[in-house]
């Protein structure tokens, strides 16, 4: 007796252990599984937001899967998440996208439960509601439209004359900004006496001759005196022209004794190309002239 009455206790103990330890049964009530999209009405290429949400009991894991991209069509996986938003609380969320019009149910989630036993709960949620997928355009249209001409816009009568006044005030702007710039460079150039600066120059010029200047290298710089002293008093460009081009525009400008000056410049051109080689006096002399002929400047 006492043999059975321990096997029967020892039953006992172990159907208590099973029901203590054996995982929760799933619930498949509404209140478990939801599931939602936003909006219920789209065009094609628009977005679907796609919601499953699951509640679960504490110890539990829970899993989401949608079909292939064959079961999801018509349509397209963009992105998906799952996230706990909050105890015992996982949702799936997905964004699609469907590229085909009519009415269509959404794919499927497969949610799957795992207890901490193993015992799994396996089930298919998908919305009620099926989304309706509208053209981009109205298919009642089967014809373009003409095209309308471009409408020109409407110029007022204020308009015209502000337009015109403006255009006015620039360019007399422009105008008196040129001659104001012309009249100073005039008055600058009527300032400097050209003169005193050249004769300057050219007495500086003959000291150092023979002392720090030697007779090629004071017709080098003579020559450059004079080129500079015509572009500043009879604003010719000296400095571009070979001598004979000065030459004929003197002639034509009647410079008081232009004859010595490119007469010098004759001089200076035979020491640099055909390497004349004068000597001092040459070189007074030549220093000489260029005073005297800058001097009696009209």
């Amino acid at each position: 007796m006492r043999k059975k009455s321990d096997i029967a206790a020892a039953l006992l103990l172990v159907f208590s252990l099973f029901f203590v330890f054996s995982p929760a049964r799933a619930d498949d009530g509404d209140s478990k599984y939801s599931s939602d999209f936003s909006p219920a009405s789209v065009t094609v290429g628009d977005r679907i937001a796609y919601t499953v949400t699951v509640k679960h009991e504490p110890g539990q894991t829970v899993a989401f899967a949608m079909p292939d991209s064959k079961g999801l069509h018509p349509f397209v996986l963009i992105d998906r998440q799952e996230k706990r938003p909050r105890e015992r609380t996982a949702a799936f969320q997905a964004t699609l996208a469907v590229f085909d019009i009519g009415e269509y149910a959404l794919p499927p989630v497969t949610v799957t439960i795992r207890s901490t036993l193993g015992a799994e709960t396996v089930m298919q949620v998908v919305p009620e509601s099926v989304v309706t997928v509208n053209a981009l355009t109205d298919s009642s249209v089967t014809a373009l439209l003409p095209i309308k001409p471009i409408k020109r816009p409407h110029r007022t009568t204020a308009e015209i004359f502000f337009a015109l006044f403006l255009g006015a005030v620039v360019v007399v702007a422009v105008i008196v900004t040129w001659f104001l710039m012309k009249r100073r460079r005039g008055s600058l150039s009527r300032e400097v006496d050209h003169s005193k600066v050249a004769l300057r120059k050219v007495r500086k010029l003959e000291k150092s001759l023979g002392k720090t200047v030697q007779p090629e290298e004071c017709y080098e710089q003579l020559s450059f005196l004079i080129r500079e002293y015509l572009e500043g008093a009879y604003r010719i460009k000296a400095f571009e022209e070979v001598t004979s081009e000065i030459e004929e525009e003197l002639s034509v400008i009647s410079v008081p004794d232009a004859i010595v000056l490119t007469d010098v410049l004759h001089q200076a051109d035979l020491v640099k190309f055909a390497e004349s080689r004068p000597g001092k006096e040459d070189c007074r002399t030549s220093l000489a002239q260029t005073k005297k002929a800058i001097s009696v400047k009209t």
